[in-house]
């Protein structure tokens, strides 16, 4: 995972009031079609900012959010 990912995964319960898997369970519950419905569910619903909601929206479709391994099992073999 890059700093910077991580650096946002670790400040987000301060800054959105709640942890990365608090919000995965919420969206679960909703499950929305497009990505960007639930951005924009985040931002209006939650008033959490777009950086914020975009990161939960794209980290809570990631099965094991690591973005490491999916660049590995990309370049597995080859």
């Amino acid at each position: 995972m890059d700093k910077a990912l991580k650096t946002m995964i670790d400040n987000m319960p301060k800054n959105t009031g709640k942890s990365l898997a608090e919000w995965k369970k919420l969206l679960e519950e909703k499950s929305f079609a497009k990505h960007s419905e639930g951005v924009k569910y985040l931002k209006t619903e939650h008033n959490v900012t777009h950086g914020f909601a975009n990161t939960i929206v794209t980290l809570s479709k990631d099965q094991d959010n690591s973005s490491e391994d999916l660049i590995e099992n990309q370049y597995n073999g080859k």
